[in-house]
């Protein structure tokens, strides 16, 4: 199988300049798999005008639906959504003239903006089967919720894609997370991170493929835009049976100890016989 990794930026206030953009990478390459960055669709702002999140699905959702389905390839790429309690950060999974969703779990305030403030938080995660392969999605910060890693090692996803748009030293710390999380969980994972200068902001590029031991495999550079990746189903498949998910510390019934207030007593304590 290849998946190919495409960090293109996308433009604030321009999806269809996205969508022929989506449409240059897609049209290029033959691959099994495409994966775009976070609110690649919208660009990412904070600015739910700027977004246009009530056009997307009309403005480039669909024109990549008839991409997917010409090509039989499946797209995950970032989309703020519309939902009945509020704008979802989300991962849109495009199958064809098929789609779904993932939203954005963990909001993150160390961004280039509070996450908090703009978005409503998902509660359902997801794994992406094709051709046997069962692929888990995050979305930034998702990375680093342990409780949500482990779900995903032990419901028997082979790989992790977790799509982001940050800042160099934001991508620092970052893939630091996302190689402690492959290796304690033998979880291959694949970040697709924007690259480019989003207005007034250069985003930080260096998409990766690191490996269940928590090493690179593959990466790109800040310049880079597009990274094919072959992945050994079968190989992949067969380390995840065979897959240790660490298990969950029992330190038992813990207790409280509450420290009492006592009054000062200098004659408990003996004076030096040479100092006082």
């Amino acid at each position: 199988m290849k998946i190919t990794l495409v960090q293109s930026r996308g433009i604030i206030g321009d999806p269809k300049n996205n969508f022929f953009k989506a449409r240059m990478r897609i049209n290029n390459v033959d691959s099994d798999v495409f994966v775009f960055p976070e609110m690649f669709c919208s660009g990412y702002t904070r600015d739910r005008d700027l977004m246009k999140a009530e056009k997307l699905m009309d403005t480039i959702v669909k024109d990549v639906a008839k991409l997917s389905q010409a090509k039989g390839s499946t797209v995950i790429c970032g989309c703020p959504l519309i939902r009945e309690d509020g704008l979802r950060d989300s991962a849109i999974v495009i199958d064809g003239y098929e789609l779904a969703e993932y939203d954005k779990m963990v909001m993150d305030s160390g961004g280039l903006f509070d996450d908090s403030e703009v978005f409503v938080p998902g509660n359902r995660p997801m794994i992406v089967e094709r051709q046997g392969l069962r692929m888990a999605l995050a979305v930034g910060r998702d990375i680093a919720d342990d409780g949500l890693m482990r779900g995903y090692a032990c419901d028997g996803a082979d790989l992790l894609i977790c799509i982001s748009a940050l800042t160099a030293p934001q991508m620092d710390r970052f893939l630091i997370t996302a190689r402690a999380v492959a290796a304690k969980y033998s979880m291959p994972v694949m970040v697709c991170n924007m690259t480019g200068p989003d207005p007034g902001t250069e985003m930080g590029g260096r998409s990766a493929f690191i490996g269940a031991d928590g090493e690179f495999l593959e990466t790109c550079t800040t310049g880079s835009d597009v990274r094919e990746i072959r992945i050994d189903v079968d190989a992949l498949k067969e380390a995840t049976a065979a897959r240790k998910v660490p298990a969950v510390a029992d330190i038992g019934e813990g207790s409280v100890y509450a420290v009492k207030a006592v009054e000062p007593d200098p004659s408990a304590v003996e004076k030096c016989p040479f100092f006082g």
